[in-house]
């Protein structure tokens, strides 16, 4: 705007800005953090002051506890101003809406990333997501979030009271994003990696539904043939033998008619309903599923299935924590937290500490042996090259493909299984039924 030629007031001299403080990842022209749209609230200002914070030097709080630790932490940094909101579905929200699945969590990360990226500060961002997500369990998620941001609390922090939503994994990347900036990055890893996920689900899903119906169906009818087909021809052939020697398979099916009428018919029912609960109840014990895994990894191509799962598993996290830039001892425990198979976690868990002490990561899983060659191949190239993210991941998409294809051709081969099964106890009562007749009818052929 010009200014009036009659105005002979001299112009007020414009306030200098302040230098920017390198703590706080400032540009030096002043427009804020580099990467972060993040912008705390007015009522959080005050905890850059030494009297509000009450943190020390050592950076604790006044109590004692690490500072930023959790939701709580923000209540001790506003010097007992707020309430420390409390973290976690309600009973009503785990009925109505259940649990948060990984298709929500990749759209919410995918999104967010997109809000960020646009220039969204975090609360509109996760404003909108709410009123988008409004009926899932991530809807009073995402409005408990808004509420500990709003009264200081970092998106980890916020994060981190809601655990049955984000695991560890997501937690330490988020954090590792805040403080170097990068979350829109962050997130669209973290979406890409939730998307791999579900399509692995949905694959596995898909291609076991009609093997499991068909399963279940050829239970019941082989109960039914157990209860009440087999003891009718065991009578038969009781009255039939005599004195004479039945065959063998109507000798077991006499044995097996007589075990049912000891114990009951309503033990075999109970039998195959109370197997699966009790197989479960076994794998969710350390030692149970220790060794339900070394026999699982056994089977020929079950074993190679959940081996492939597994190793994409680890591929995928492990390219995405350090692509995130989280250190190398944290990636090793996050990633071998979300593998499955027991022996193979334990093999990534135990290699921790020689990683850290500077040994290869493909020598030290090499030594394991619950990696196949090509996977430490692989391995050993992207540290040669200095670009092992980047090698896991490319393993990972290989991988992907292949349990695609496995999986798909493991439903198609469970079907004939299923039927040849079913084909050889028809065949087997058949054999037991027949067989005597036959040796009767030869008996009475034969001359006197």
């Amino acid at each position: 705007m010009s200014r009036d030629p009659e105005d002979t007031e001299p112009p007020k001299p414009r306030r200098r800005r302040p230098a920017p403080d390198p703590s706080s990842g400032a540009k030096p022209d002043g427009s804020g953090p580099e990467y972060s749209t993040f912008r705390p609230n007015p009522v959080g200002s005050a905890r850059s002051g030494p009297s509000s914070s009450g943190k020390s030097s050592s950076g604790k709080s006044s109590s004692g506890k690490p500072a930023g630790s959790s939701a709580a932490g923000a209540y001790e940094r506003h010097g007992g101003g707020f309430e420390a909101p409390a973290g976690g579905p309600t009973w009503w929200e785990r009925i109505l809406f259940g649990r948060v699945s990984t298709g929500q969590l990749a759209q919410f990360c995918r999104q967010f990333a997109t809000y960020l990226s646009a220039g969204v500060d975090f609360l509109r961002s996760l404003s909108s997501l709410e009123r988008q997500f409004t009926g899932t369990a991530l809807g009073p998620i995402l409005a408990r979030i808004q509420v500990a941001i709003r009264r200081g609390s970092t998106l980890q922090e916020a994060m981190a009271s809601e655990p049955q939503a984000f695991d560890a994994m997501f937690l330490n990347m988020i954090k590792v994003a805040e403080a170097h900036g990068g979350v829109p990055e962050t997130l669209r890893m973290l979406a890409h990696h939730f998307e791999n996920r579900q399509r692995l689900i949905r694959q596995a899903r898909s291609a076991m539904i009609y093997p499991v119906i068909v399963l279940t169906v050829a239970s019941a009818v082989v109960a039914l043939i157990t209860i009440f087909i087999i003891p009718l021809f065991a009578n038969i052939l009781a009255s039939m033998a005599g004195k004479r020697e039945l065959p063998l398979p109507s000798r077991m099916l006499m044995a097996i008619s007589g075990f049912v009428q000891w114990i009951g018919w309503w033990l075999i029912p109970l039998v195959m309903v109370g197997t699966p609960f009790l197989l479960i109840y076994l794998y969710k014990t350390k030692g149970g599923k220790l060794i339900m895994d070394r026999i699982a990894l056994a089977i020929p191509v079950i074993g190679t299935l959940c081996r492939m799962l597994d190793t994409t598993r680890f591929a995928r996290t492990l390219s995405v924590l350090l692509d995130a830039g989280v250190d190398i001892g944290s990636s090793i425990d996050l990633t071998a937290d979300v593998m499955r198979m027991s022996p193979m976690r334990q093999a990534v868990r135990s290699s921790r500490g020689q990683i850290i002490s500077g040994r290869e990561l493909s020598a030290t899983l090499d030594r394991t042996r619950e990696f196949t060659p090509d996977v430490i191949a692989i391995m050993a190239s992207g540290e040669e090259t200095g670009k092992l993210p980047e090698s896991l991941a490319h393993l990972a998409d290989d991988y992907d493909e292949q349990v695609s294809v496995m999986v798909a051709s493991l439903g198609h081969l469970v079907q004939p299984l299923v039927i040849l099964l079913l084909g050889a106890i028809v065949l087997f009562i058949i054999l037991a039924v027949f067989l005597p007749i036959i040796q009767m009818i030869t008996s009475l052929a034969e001359p006197v």
